[in-house]
């Protein structure tokens, strides 16, 4: 039930693929909570033996939920030292009416952070996490902090998302990859890009997400600015998409009732949510070793 006063999420390690759904060990729980904007009276993560950065992005965001109704949240932290170790370098504690200390980070760790306005050097705090691990150009990395950054400012001036913008990231250099996540609880990319007439007749959220990721595709009127009188230019998600689509890495976005992942695959793969999630998760994972062949594609979330 969503609405019970206790959120138990399931003790499965994040896994498996967005095609089989439950079966899959995917933070399926987390994802439809958050995406209904359900904040619990208690988070209990006691049986949890890990969680990924865009599933701590989601639970931070119910926990900035229930601050608007005035109240926090207690959690119940994982058994498990490892996790709760590394839950807590990662600033997830924080967020809760939590009496676990906080553990310094590791230069693995992006440290979930609430983003609001203006967004500061966002950009440049997830490089620091990839930078030291990517064989890329030096000219490449403001370049990436750049579509990084306009990716939070669409969430900060688009979304109207009463958490503001969520990011979390953390490196898994056993693995050679650097998973972030940007996440709002706003109105999702259908809900802002048909505001543009131009974009009026888009009437799904999966041809919004691939709509939104085409070059200069932005909802801001043609010579306007946007709600914080800036620009925008519809480039953050475009470049994104045609770094990991030259195989530098894979970026998933799910928003309202689908999900598409892009890759070096020719077609993005899509997957169907069986209840909406009302808002924006992009969550991207920078292949620091070595590239994945086509099609095979493990879904990022």
């Amino acid at each position: 039930m969503v609405d019970a006063a206790t959120f138990r999420v399931d003790a499965r390690p994040d896994a498996g693929d967005f095609a089989t759904g439950d079966q899959a060990g995917l933070k399926w729980d987390v994802l439809r909570r958050v995406g209904g904007h359900h904040a619990p009276d208690v988070v209990d993560l006691s049986e949890c033996v890990h969680l990924k950065p865009y599933a701590i992005a989601c639970l931070c965001a119910l926990a900035e939920l229930a601050k608007l109704q005035g109240r926090a949240i207690r959690l119940l932290v994982p058994r498990v030292h490892e996790c709760r170790t590394h839950l807590s370098r990662l600033g997830l504690f924080r967020f809760f009416d939590c009496d676990e200390p906080d553990q310094p980070a590791r230069d693995t760790n992006l440290v979930v952070q609430r983003i609001g306005w203006p967004p500061g050097d966002e950009g440049e705090r997830m490089i620091d996490l990839l930078a030291p691990r990517v064989d890329l150009p030096a000219g490449v990395f403001p370049r990436i902090a750049a579509h990084l950054d306009e990716i939070i400012t669409n969430a900060l001036t688009h979304a109207v998302s009463p958490i503001d913008c969520l990011v979390a990231g953390q490196a898994f250099d056993g693995t050679g990859k650097v998973e972030i996540a940007i996440l709002d609880l706003g109105i999702g990319i259908r809900g802002h890009l048909t505001r543009h007439p131009k974009y009026a007749s888009v009437k799904t959220d999966r041809e919004a997400i691939d709509k939104a990721t085409q070059e200069g595709v932005t909802g801001t009127l043609p010579g306007k600015l946007n709600m914080r009188n800036q620009p925008n230019s519809g480039a953050g998600l475009w470049e994104l998409r045609e770094y990991c689509h030259h195989g530098g890495g894979e970026m998933t976005i799910l928003s309202g009732y689908d999900w598409l992942t892009y890759s070096n695959c020719q077609k993005a793969i899509h997957g169907r949510l069986r209840q909406e999630f009302r808002g924006c998760l992009v969550n991207i994972r920078f292949f620091t070793k070595e590239y994945l062949p086509a099609r095979q594609v493990e879904p990022i979330i």
